[in-house]
């Protein structure tokens, strides 16, 4: 049975991440803190082996896959870029207040944010909430969600080697999301959004997903 192991990776640090903006599908350059953040990554893993690199399509992540590459001692190729691992897209949200917009859609439902549901819904019921609430209804449902990223995770195990060592630069909710559903009691995705330039790694074959590591950084 094939196994893969996978370095999530959350792109550096962004324009609209330092104004606390929704940033799905929309896209904003890598701050010079975001670039840090990235090559601080790429050293951290600068001895690891990664048989593939992907990131999603979006330029934050293509940028951070291209910095980290740049310190890698055993890769040297292009990220393979994936629609499947963009961020989950906020439709009408997109560029707003993350706090306004998270106490809009949770406050029918007796919360006051996206953690709060969190706490007690999943990450697909959340993508639901802010569905119905997008006056455009633009925004994923949890079914779209992860129809695509279960798209880009069976992609891989087709595609890719018998125990090959893979980084994948995505975004903060896929990560999140992916550790909610998969984690366990050692992790704590709800209350701990992962950070610019963190590692989570996850364990995928065509039977079990496992989540090894979350929002590893190299910070002590």
């Amino acid at each position: 049975m094939k196994q893969l192991e996978l370095y999530f990776i959350r792109h550096g640090e962004t324009l609209f991440n330092t104004m606390d903006k929704l940033q799905g599908w929309s896209d904003s350059p890598l701050t010079p803190n975001g670039i840090r953040v990235a090559q601080q990554t790429g050293e951290w893993l600068a001895n690891t082996s990664f048989q593939s690199v992907y990131s999603s399509d979006m330029k934050r992540t293509i940028d951070t896959a291209n910095y980290i590459i740049a310190k890698n001692n055993s890769f040297n190729g292009a990220p393979k870029q994936s629609a499947s691992f963009r961020e989950a897209f906020f439709g009408g949200f997109e560029g707003l207040d993350n706090h306004d917009v998270w106490h809009t859609i949770a406050t029918p439902y007796g919360a006051s944010n996206q953690t709060q549901m969190l706490e007690h819904v999943s990450p697909g019921v959340v993508r639901d909430r802010m569905h119905a609430a997008d006056p455009l209804h633009l925004a994923e449902t949890g079914h779209q969600f992860w129809q695509r990223v279960d798209a880009g995770l069976a992609n891989l195990l087709v595609n890719e080697p018998d125990h090959a060592r893979i980084l994948i630069v995505a975004h903060g909710t896929l990560i999140r999301s992916l550790t909610i559903r998969f984690g366990n009691s050692s992790f704590d995705p709800v209350h701990q959004f992962p950070a610019n330039g963190s590692v989570t790694k996850l364990l995928l074959s065509e039977n079990q997903t496992s989540i090894l590591d979350y929002n590893l950084t190299t910070k002590k």
